[in-house]
């Protein structure tokens, strides 16, 4: 019957795999199991996320030891993979047992990366491990029912192979554009007296020029003002506003459409129509992994980052499906275990509603277009509210209350429109009368939806006599509007338009400009750093820094996950992109005020000073002082720490607040002072 061995891809999946398959037996980097599911003998190992990676580059030879400019371009024959030295005692134990398996199981992460850490652990096996038969487990619960239906209905390794084949060539082209890059870039700024390192990425320079871009946008824009005709009636004292989209530039053009059609005074006329019609609208999608990112970084702020984790820890837990998912559907049989569990999701979040929708519909059930992942829904498994955390019960509830709007009866409303024609110029005024509020009683519509659904007009009667009042109305263009994580990563986003990664590596993305500071995040906007800027203004005119070939490349790296791509024509293209921007960056240059602006980065203008917050001190540069000068100012005086506004304090009135609570160093006692700054020394001030 033969030995198998199940690798999952993190210890946790790993022991709830083997809870629901049987009983449980401990040994070192393993489990034993005892089960009626799986024939013979079996065994579960896993991984800490990534056991095996790319090696880095100095490991390909001595003269890449040290960053220098003539490695590069760096174009390795063949890629090196090694164990990670923090997870090698795990990886010695998986490959003990996969040494021995009859027939493997992968039940990594079923998704790409699942398959790619997999793929690499086998690649630092013996050749008889990369021999042996191998089967899939693709699942999205980890409920013990969905666990064991997945075990008892494994897929053929070949089935899911070209995904590691993706995910393999996503991971060599970022690192060989990561690791050229980043190389000159950093060697570049250090040249010009720049410090730190400068990463660039395929995907997140890219995503870089979007930030940059934006910002730019909103700082060159001139606000334009415009003119419309409007008209004013009134019935039974409600003042109805009617309408026309025309805009004019500047009133002489007004008044040139004025005078022909009569449109400077109180005019009779008659409604020559009016349209009722009943119109319905269903509730929101299911939610895919962008949908509930945005949904949660608008509602709580919560980051694209934070939202991800907050859903993966409930899907481990065995209370949502898998996360990592851009569909917004499901098929009949996760319809079917819905509709039996409603009740118990309604009570779950306190909702009561009739069912009315307990037949699939097509909005969101659909057995052809489910391929890989459904929609993120709750599982059977229902927690106790009170054992979540607030922000997974934040996330969790949303999920549910989500889900159960499907099977709450449809929104209707009146939809109303009523027209007149002035002299040839058409004006309408439309109202919205809601009639039924179906799903909206549960989650409401968006606000401007909310106001334009409740626009009540009076009754009026096709030919009716109406007093016309022509009245000019003054209008501004709009700025575009700042992105936010949800805008630029979620659902329907910049990066989704644009094909600019996938699901589920765009907040990976997003995180990582923010660490390497290219970009900060305020109230969940998005503003570029000076840095960030500056990478931008070296990479925009090239493809390097442009989002329609990062999108070409993912589409390609989708086909060859199809199988109808090729790797090696995809890396070759990529060696030759490499090579050629190289060469055009070489004419770049960087001005002396630009590198100042990056150099003073990190430093906050107070007053003549620009300071920098270190961990122990204070740095303050007197700008007036030519050359400017340096001192520094100690954040903790006497057992007291200073803040940043007694710092302003100190700098622009040579004087704190007093302050209370000083100790003594000598006498250990405890006392109240004022600070003072005399001349670039920080002293106290004892007068009352």
């Amino acid at each position: 019957m033969g030995y198998t061995v199940i690798l999952a891809e993190k210890p946790n999946q790993a022991k709830k795999y083997a809870s629901a398959l049987g009983t449980v037996n401990k040994g070192k980097g393993y489990l034993e199991i005892d089960t009626n599911i799986i024939d013979g003998d079996v065994s579960i190992t896993w991984g800490v996320g990534h056991l095996v990676g790319l090696s880095s580059m100095d490991k390909y030879g001595e003269q890449y030891k040290k960053w220098n400019m003539n490695n590069l371009p760096f174009h390795p024959t063949r890629m090196l993979y090694e164990v990670s030295e923090k997870t090698k005692d795990q990886f010695l134990c998986a490959k003990e047992q996969l040494e021995k398996a009859d027939l493997i199981i992968l039940a990594t992460d079923p998704d790409r990366e699942g398959e790619n850490i997999a793929y690499s652990i086998f690649s630092k096996c013996s050749q008889k491990v990369r021999d042996t038969p191998k089967k899939r487990l693709w699942i999205n619960s980890m409920v013990d029912k969905e666990v064991q239906r997945g075990f008892r209905n494994l897929k053929d390794s070949k089935e899911t192979y070209n995904y590691y084949v993706e995910a393999q060539t996503r991971q060599i082209s970022d690192y060989l554009v990561g690791m050229n890059f980043t190389q000159y870039f950093t060697l570049f700024a250090q040249s010009k007296g720049l410090k730190g390192v400068y990463s660039v990425g395929r995907c997140q320079t890219p995503c870089n020029s979007l930030i940059v871009q934006n910002d730019l946008a909103i700082k060159n824009f001139k606000e334009e003002i415009f003119y419309k005709i409007i008209g004013m009636a009134e019935k039974n004292n409600d003042k109805v506003k009617f309408t026309t989209d025309k805009k004019y530039e500047n009133k002489d053009e007004l008044s040139k459409i004025l005078k022909p059609f009569q449109l400077e005074e109180k005019i009779k006329t008659n409604i020559i129509s009016v349209k009722k019609e009943i119109k319905t609208k269903k509730a929101p999608k299911l939610f895919n992994l962008g949908g509930i990112q945005s949904y949660a970084n608008k509602k709580w702020k919560y980051s694209l980052d934070k939202s991800l984790t907050i859903i993966q820890s409930l899907y481990q837990d065995g209370y949502l499906s898998y996360p990592r998912t851009d569909c917004d559907l499901i098929t009949t049989n996760e319809f079917e275990y819905l509709k039996s569990n409603l009740e118990k999701y309604k009570e779950v979040i306190g909702v009561s509603f009739e069912s009315k929708n307990l037949n699939p519909r097509k909005e969101y059930v659909n057995n052809d277009k489910v391929l890989e992942h459904y929609g993120i829904i709750p599982t059977e498994k229902t927690p106790n509210l009170s054992s979540l955390d607030e922000v997974q019960r934040n996330v969790y509830e949303a999920v549910v209350r989500n889900t159960v709007l499907m099977f709450a009866e449809d929104y209707s409303y009146e939809s109303t429109v009523v027209k007149v024609n002035i002299n040839g110029i058409d004006f309408t005024t439309k109202g919205n009368v809601p009639r039924v509020l179906g799903w909206t009683n549960i989650e409401k519509l968006d606000d401007d939806k909310e106001k334009e659904d409740k626009v009540i007009l009076p009754e009026f009667i096709e030919g009716e006599e109406i007093i016309f009042t022509p009245i000019l109305e003054e209008g501004k263009t709009k700025a575009i509007t700042r992105l936010t994580e949800a805008s630029l990563g979620g659902k329907g986003g910049l990066m989704d338009k644009l094909g600019l990664g996938t699901p589920a590596t765009r907040s990976t993305i997003i995180k990582t400009l923010i660490d390497r500071e290219y970009i900060k995040v305020e109230k969940t906007k998005l503003y570029p750093t000076e840095k960030g800027i500056l990478l931008y203004e070296l990479t925009q005119d090239m493809l390097l820094g442009s989002p329609e070939m990062t999108a070409k490349w993912e589409e390609y790296l989708k086909k060859i996950g199809d199988g109808e791509g090729s790797q090696k024509i995809f890396l070759n293209n990529i060696n030759s992109f490499i090579s050629k921007t190289l060469n055009e960056l070489k004419g770049k240059e960087l001005t002396a005020d630009k590198i100042q602006k990056v150099q003073d980065i990190d430093k906050i203008e107070i007053g003549d000073y620009l300071v920098k917050e270190e961990s122990k001190v204070f740095k303050c540069i007197n700008k007036k002082q030519s050359p400017a000068t340096e001192f520094i100012i100690f954040k903790k005086i006497s057992g007291k720490n200073l803040t940043l506004s007694q710092i302003k304090q100190l700098l622009l009135k040579n004087k704190t607040n007093l302050i209370k609570g000083f100790t003594s160093n000598k006498s250990g006692k405890k006392f109240d002072a004022y600070l003072v700054l005399k001349g670039e020394k920080v002293e106290f001030d004892f007068s009352k």
